[in-house]
């Protein structure tokens, strides 16, 4: 007889993530005052990916999580080599999937041009790229409402295999998967509230708020949502 995973609501999820907050408040406060810095080292003074220094920081940047998700799941040492080596795996992984969708969703549009259509057909098409992809919003939002619907299989749910990697259990994609059976509803409102996120923080910046005031702002509600995703949802199917 197949084993039914047990099924989580996203009330739990934040209760869980709020109880641990709560309980490790200057640690939590601590780590977002260190990831402020990070963020507005990495895309304020070094101005993002564009500049060669911002490998070193992603490195860095990679160390702070590792070390952060072994707090809260209170393996010492924070920073262990063998871990770390292993945890590159899962993560190589995922982003080796999101990459694959990225680029799917960025050469979507111009598959008609590989088919054997009318030239008539190729003209209109290429009138309303040029409309609703290239001079509109409208192709960004649907690639954002794609990205949104379809990250918690990519993304959170291999997600969890990163975790397992870092605290010291199996890495395997395939083992977080059969463990998560049923938490897609909960990991789309943890996507549906990074993206509001996301979204709030982007309007403020259109707006003309300083970046720097905006990665203030996020730093705290960036480190929440790891939370929510660590001690709500892998606690629930892992521990």
């Amino acid at each position: 007889m197949e084993e039914i995973s047990p099924k989580i609501t996203f009330k739990q999820v934040v209760s869980s993530a709020l109880d641990y907050w709560n309980q490790h408040r200057l640690m939590m406060a601590g780590a977002s005052v260190v990831l402020m810095v990070f963020l507005e080292v990495g895309f304020c003074l070094l101005g993002g990916w564009s500049n060669p220094f911002f490998l070193l920081w992603a490195v860095l940047f990679y160390l702070f999580w590792f070390a952060f998700y072994r707090f809260m799941f209170e393996r010492q040492p924070y920073l262990k080599c063998g871990r770390l080596w292993e945890s590159l795996i899962p993560a190589t992984k995922i982003f080796m999937l999101a990459f694959m969708l990225a680029t799917l969703l960025l050469l979507l549009p111009y598959a008609p041009y590989a088919m054997n259509v009318p030239v008539e057909v190729k003209e209109n098409y290429e009138l309303f790229q040029k409309r609703y992809m290239q001079d509109g919003d409208a192709y960004d939002l649907f690639l954002n409402v794609i990205f949104v619907f379809i990250a918690p299989q990519i993304i959170l749910r291999p997600f969890m295999a990163w975790i397992s990697a870092v605290i010291g259990r199996s890495w395997s994609i395939m083992t977080a998967w059969n463990r998560t059976q049923g938490s897609y509803f909960v990991l789309f409102v943890v996507m549906v509230l990074i993206n509001i996120f996301y979204l709030v923080f982007s309007f403020l910046i259109s707006c003309g708020l300083p970046l720097f005031v905006v990665w203030i702002l996020a730093a705290p509600l960036i480190l929440f949502v790891n939370v929510l995703v660590a001690r709500g949802v892998y606690d629930f199917y892992f521990l």
